[in-house]
Order: C-alpha cells, then structure tokens, then sequence
C-alpha cells in the first residue's frame, strides 16, 4: 500500500486513530485547532498521516553559500565492486546504483590495458590505499587465487553470470553513446588491485558517471582517481575524461595552487571534481628526499596515507603526469605526514587516512586533526582487510570533522543506515554544525557542538504493509541510540574504527500481532541520557522477523539524525534490506526532550 495516497488502512491503525481523535487534546498535535465532529477528525488524522507532514523525518533546506570544506559528503569506497574485496566482480552498475541513491564521492581504481608495455605495479605509489593494508590485501589474495587454482584475472569476453539475483547487468542504455567509436588503442581498466575481481574498462565507467552524476542531485560530484597506470594510460586516461565529462569540468586557468581557494558550494553546481594526487610541474620529475615504506608491505605500494611503522626509502619520482595531476583543481590529493608540512596549508589539499590513521590522529592529536578539519578536507576510507565490504562506523569521524567518510555500499549495514540518516533528502551535501565551521573559533570536538540531558521515548502503535505479502512474518523492532562516548571525545583510541559500548544504548520491544501490519499495542522505547549532542546523534530502527530456528532476520528498516527526528503522532517510512524505500510504515508518537547543559 502507498500511504501517502491510499485510502486503506490497517484494522490497527484505524483503531488508534479512533482513539486519538476522541481524546480531544491529542487534536492539538494534527493542526492546532479543535474539530467538533469525531469523524471529521479521523477524516483530517488520516489525510494528515497520508501527507508528507506526518513524516518523522525533519526536511531540510540546504544553505550552499558556505566553501566545500564546511560540508559533510556522502562518499563511497571502491565503487566499482560489485560483491566482496577480494573475487567481487567490478560493475558499471554499481556507479548507476550509489549515485542515483545519492552518493556525491565515487572512486575509481585505474590499472594499464592488457596490452601495455609498462608494469602497472609501478605506479601504484600514486593511489590513497593505504600501504600497509595493500600488504594485507595481497597475501589474503595470494591464499584466495591459490586455494581456487587462479594464478591472474583474466578479462572476460562477456558479462559473468550474475553472482545473486540482485547482481547487475553491465553497462548499457544511456551511456552506449559515450562507447560507440572504435577504440584504435589499449585503454585503461578499472579492477581491484593483486586480487581476483573482474574488471571493467575506464571508459565504460567514465560514461557511466556522465549519464548519472546529475541524475537526483545538482551539487558537485568529485571522483577520486586511484592511479595505477603508467603515464602513456594516464594521457588515455585524460582523453577520455575530456572527451566524456567536458561540459562538467573545473579547469584551472592558469591558477596555481598557492592562490587556490575552496569556493562555495552553490558555485559548483552541476561540476564534476577530480580527486587525484598532485605533484607540482617544476618538481614532477625530481626525487624530493627520503620516504617511509611500511615494513612487511610491497615496496613498489605507496599511498598517500602511509603506516606509522615504516622505514626510510628512496623515494621514487612522481608517476602522475602534470595534463591528470592538474585536473585536479579543489581537490589535490597529498601524502599525508603530519600538520605540520607545507601542503597542509594550502587551500585544495585533500589528505586520505584510513581509518585505523584517523583513529591514531585523534588519539596523538585530536585538536590539531579537528583544527585541520575545520578549514581542510580530508577523506576516510575502510582498512584493507575489510575484504568482504564491511564498514567503518562512519559518526565518529564525522564527529572528528572529516567530510569524506568513505563506504562501502555494497551491503546494507548499520554504517549505510547511518549515511542514509546523514543525508536524507540533502542531494548529498551538509552543512556542518556552526562549531565545525572554518569561521568558528572551537578548537576540538569537546567544544564545538552544545551537549544536554536527552530524554527520549518513541511510542510504537502500529505497522502497516512491511516486508514481502507471501511470508508469515512475526515482528518486533530494535532500536539503538548512537552517540559519542567519553573514549572518542577525550581523543581515545576506538576499537575496529567502531564506536565502544558506551556509544550504544539499544532499545527493543516485545512481538507485535502476526502479520505485515502489526499491532505493537504501544510499546515504548525509551532513552535517557546525558550529554548527548543532537546534531550528530543518530537513532536506528530495525524492524526483524522472529526465527524460532534460526538467527532473527532483518525485515526493513529507518534511520534518522536525532536533530531531524519531529515529535507528535508520525509516521516512520521504512526501507528494505536493498537500500530502497518501500510502502511500509511504522505508526509512532514521538516524545522529545533536550536540555542543554
């Protein structure tokens, strides 16, 4: 059923609205005013819970007059992949699906053509993974590859049988047109790096990010190039992104990056940013010193980000090309070592940290990395290891300031849960909290955001229509709370990139009715807590069908930014284990209270 159009509703629903509507202070929560007649009121409950104004999610009018570093930004990591880490198969598709959910920060994992003549492992020193986790990757590769008979991925002449029945077609449709001239040369791939993955050509990609980067949103989309080619490719690479995405484009007009600074938002709209590592013309070919190789890593892998356990090498020049390295006008990836280094202060650096990085940053400094974050972008991406597309708790560094927090998409989790509260119905972009801004004086975390007494209760009446018609469903909802706790703000260390214990607090009700429409007879889930800030607190509801048998399983789901949660009689709209809205609801009544203290 659509509840926002359809006239039918659930015997339980029905009958909480009887009870509302003859209780003539529960009027006052519909539109202020008081109704005479019983039937016309249930008449004017049910027109309101089949509006948008009876959503429990707050709308929110985007402020775009503020520069690009003031905002957080759905992001996505590895976005090629379609499956896991390691024998995942890359797919155009996988770019159709992120974006048109909104994602506005794709990464491309670019490699040589087969029929090269360089050795694509020699520029892998201009990529962002993390070196030591590159270490990781490859040796669980090895044992995968040798434990399948696989030496090396092979190209394969015709798309792989899908690996489950939501699996993607290859590209096609709209983006043909971007792959109908006759290709007189090798052209760069796009695959996941010493593992077995399928790839996918650059081109295809590219036409891919064309046809959808502007599909749901307006605001900017920045692609992160992770560069693996040799400087032949790279040209190829440059030809094609100019030959696809011209009309997008940022050019830099002679500007250099010294007298670069970060434009607004509402400038770029309709722009595409290329994220790629920069080397400066006049040194691009000259070794600049010694660098650091992780210890037990590959010693051709490099990355901007690199392990704090490392040992001094002779660095290697640049493999970036100056015609790719200066396409990347606002966001110029740079190796990261510490504050202190010259690029740390220019305007469009971008410093990429994993996230086992970031959390020792916080822990060393966590002033000076919240500093930097006010004014600087940076990007966090998952550790390597994570081979079969887990996630990183994305709150805890979006509470360090980073406005890039990098996911993977691939699996609906509670990290992309808490992205889609995030950045609900933004276009992907939002604006920081004040204390987070580069005009704001607040020089850590502790500081920058107003904490109080959070009193919490969410009434659970009803469901209506969750979950597929054709199964006996016997539904209960979780739900969880996730706040910071003591560890993160005091700059300690966060176990797995997760929060701790303390950053949870899990609410969860008894069986409703049997059905798809279930009577909760009211329920309620309560929080209360101290020194909660609203902003960047999130409350998580999963709906789960009871298995006597087996492990309980996730049946549909929402997820909402605490700041944008409404009070009153709402409906909460629920999504399914796909990532997309369905017609199902929860019936709620919200209480809310925050003191600040």
């Amino acid at each position: 059923m659509d509840v926002t159009n359809s006239q039918s509703w659930s015997p339980a629903i029905l009958n909480y609205v009887k009870d509302f509507t003859a209780e003539s202070s529960q009027l006052d929560q519909i539109e202020g005013k008081s109704i005479e007649n019983n039937d016309q009121a249930s008449d004017r409950l049910l027109q309101y819970l089949s509006s948008d104004e009876a959503d429990a999610m707050a709308p929110v009018i985007l402020d775009a007059t503020h520069p690009i570093s003031n905002y957080f930004i759905s992001s996505s990591h590895n976005t090629y992949l379609w499956g896991n880490q390691l024998y995942g198969k890359a797919s155009t598709k996988a770019y159709q699906k992120v974006l048109e959910r909104g994602c506005r920060c794709v990464e491309i994992d670019v490699w040589d053509g087969h029929d090269s003549d360089s050795d694509t492992s020699d520029s892998s020193a201009d990529s962002d993974s993390d070196a030591e986790d590159e270490g990781e990757i490859k040796k669980l590769s090895r044992r995968f590859k040798k434990k399948i008979g696989l030496s090396k991925s092979k190209p394969e002449s015709k798309p792989d049988k899908p690996a489950s029945a939501s699996s993607p077609p290859e590209h096609g449709g709209v983006g043909s047109a971007g792959l109908q001239r006759t290709v007189s040369k090798t052209e760069p791939r796009v695959l996941h790096g010493h593992t077995a993955t399928k790839e996918i050509s650059f081109r295809a990609v590219c036409a891919t990010i064309r046809d959808y980067a502007f599909a749901t949103s307006d605001l900017p989309l920045i692609v992160s190039l992770e560069v693996h080619t040799c400087p032949a490719q790279q040209q190829i690479m440059v030809d094609i992104v100019r030959d696809l995405w011209a009309p997008y484009l940022v050019e830099l007009n002679a500007v250099t990056g010294h007298e670069i600074s970060l434009p607004t938002l509402e400038s770029l709209r309709k722009k595409i940013l290329i994220k790629v590592k920069y080397t400066a013309p006049e040194v691009a070919a000259q070794k600049t010193g010694p660098a650091v190789v992780p210890r037990n890593a590959d010693p051709e892998s490099g990355s901007e980000d690199e392990s704090h356990e490392a040992q001094e090498a002779p660095v290697k020049k640049s493999h970036i090309i100056t015609a790719l390295a200066s396409m990347g006008v606002y966001t110029r990836g740079c190796h990261f070592k510490d504050f202190d280094q010259p690029e740390a202060k220019l305007p469009n650096h971008v410093f990429s940290l994993s996230e086992s990085k970031i959390i020792e940053m916080h822990k060393r400094d966590h002033s000076a990395l919240f500093r930097h974050n006010k004014r600087f972008l940076m990007r966090v991406y998952p550790k390597g290891i994570r081979v079969s597309s887990s996630n990183l708790d994305p709150a805890p560094f979006w509470r360090m300031g980073a406005q890039v927090v990098a996911l993977n998409w691939q699996y609906i989790n509670a990290a992309t849960m808490l992205n889609q509260a995030m950045f609900h119905g933004t276009g992907g972009w939002v604006l920081k909290p004040d204390g987070y801004r580069s005009f704001h004086r607040a020089q850590s975390q502790i500081t920058a955001l107003d904490r109080g007494k959070l009193d919490l209760t969410i009434e659970l009446l009803a469901g209506q229509d969750i979950g597929p018609a054709e199964k006996k469903l016997h539904l209960y909802v979780r739900s969880e709370l996730h706040i910071e706790d003591m560890e993160e703000i005091d700059g300690g260390s966060l176990p797995d990139g997760g929060p701790t214990k303390e950053g949870q607090i899990k609410a969860v009700t008894e069986l409703g009715t049997t059905g798809r429409s279930p009577d909760f007879r009211r329920q309620l889930l309560q929080f209360k807590v101290d020194a909660v800030a609203e902003e960047l607190t999130f409350v998580r509801f999963k709906v789960m069908d009871d298995d006597t048998f087996s492990r309980d399983n996730l049946v549909a789901w929402a997820c909402f930014k605490l700041s944008r949660l409404q009070t009153g009689i709402r409906k909460i709209r629920l999504y399914d284990c796909e990532g997309q809205q369905t017609n199902g609801m929860l019936l709620v009544r919200i209480s809310k209270r925050l003191e600040i203290e």
